[in-house]
């Protein structure tokens, strides 16, 4: 518990006892070759997903990057579904402004060669944009009990703590001009009458002075900003979605009253909520944050620990930090048996979980290693963890 395991994942997992893991995040190999490393040319096996299943509890998440390639999306998602994950849930879906583009220009190999690629200019290889977003796969290991409350009832699973990563609200003025309306309970001959949940009054489009309700988008660096500012409702009048402010907002006066303008990020900005999460970890562990809201990861975070960090698909502590809250509760066990260079083993000790990674690559365990232990907090001081 709490070390990085070296040696192949498969192998590994074979060690780990029935229903012992409560949350799965992880950053597998893609299914293609990226940057010339072998190891990111073929999607993991039915195989290896069996045995993430197996060690999941029953109604335990899974969180798993992928990219958004049709062919390679689609074969990570058919084999979770071939090891017996539920995959009939939406994605997520995080956009960033940092990738940079691979595409071939045509006519400049045409001209390389000798010939005349006038016509050909302005063409590129194929279709390989600037690449912009990743996705998220987000499966579930079935329920043993008959309904969601029924699971949730029995081991706390066959949920996702949502409260939990909703989008901050950053005035109190706009909060005191929430309007609040609660939605008429189904009857109970409805369709979903049996589906545990949705038979209940349902008060999730309700305003929530907690923040906007989790997306299945999550958004860094402003990248929906289009230039303007858009003007939400105004007055008594608001509703959470409208209401929503951060550092992409500004809070205006209009004749008719109150009014908050901003960019489309600040519905679903990933850094607005990691900077308000930070503020409830120990001081000493706040103060290597700054340089954390940035899209992707910072070569500051990428490097903390380590004279150099060469692992090339590191993912921000932010992101990872979302789907771990998302999946788990303070104690609990998260996994990723893909653990690269330690990011998620870093967000899951940073919120207070017990963490199991798994990697194959000697440096990469390395690696790992010195980066978790860059992010020990001060004990005596704070008492933390």
């Amino acid at each position: 518990m709490n070390k990085i395991l070296h040696g192949d994942s498969l192998e590994l997992l074979k060690s780990l006892d029935d229903n012992s893991v409560d949350n799965i995040v992880t950053d597998p190999p893609y299914g293609y070759s990226f940057m010339g490393k072998d190891w990111d040319k073929a999607v993991p096996s039915v195989e290896l997903w069996k045995e993430c299943l197996r060690v999941l509890q029953p109604g335990g998440f899974a969180f798993i990057m992928s990219a958004p390639r049709s062919d390679v999306h689609s074969e990570m998602v058919k084999r979770l579904e071939q090891a017996g994950f539920r995959v009939d849930f939406t994605p997520i879906y995080w956009t960033y402004a940092t990738g940079f583009p691979k595409a071939s220009n045509i006519r400049k190999m045409v001209d390389k060669r000798g010939e005349d690629g006038e016509k050909l200019d302005g063409s590129y290889g194929g279709f390989q944009p600037k690449p912009a977003v990743e996705v998220i796969i987000v499966v579930m290991k079935s329920l043993t009990e008959k309904t969601y409350v029924d699971q949730a009832m029995k081991n706390g699973k066959g949920v996702t703590w949502l409260d939990n990563v909703r989008i901050p609200f950053k005035s109190d003025d706009v909060l005191n001009n929430i309007k609040t309306t609660k939605r008429k309970p189904r009857p109970a001959d409805s369709t979903w009458s049996n589906s545990g949940f949705k038979s209940e009054a349902n008060d999730t489009a309700e305003a929530n002075p907690q923040g906007r309700f989790p997306a299945n988008l999550l958004v860094q660096d402003d990248v929906l900003n289009d230039g303007k500012l858009h003007e939400g409702k105004v007055g008594f009048k608001a509703t959470a979605s409208s209401i929503y402010v951060n550092k992409n907002c500004t809070k205006k006066t209009t004749d008719s009253g109150k009014a908050e303008f901003g960019t489309f990020s600040r519905y679903y900005d990933l850094d607005a909520w990691w900077a308000e999460r930070i503020k409830e970890l120990p001081l000493n562990v706040q103060t290597t944050y700054p340089f954390m809201i940035v899209p992707k990861a910072s070569k500051s975070e990428k490097n903390k620990g380590l004279d150099k960090n060469f692992h090339p698909t590191v993912k921000p502590i932010s992101l990872m930090s979302y789907l771990v809250t998302l999946g788990s509760r303070e104690g609990e066990v998260v996994l990723d048996p893909f653990v690269g260079s330690g990011t998620t083993c870093i967000a899951a000790k940073l919120l207070n979980r017990n963490y199991i990674g798994m990697e194959m690559n000697d440096e990469y365990v390395v690696i790992a290693e010195e980066r978790i232990k860059s992010y020990e907090p001060d004990k005596k001081e704070h008492g933390f963890f």
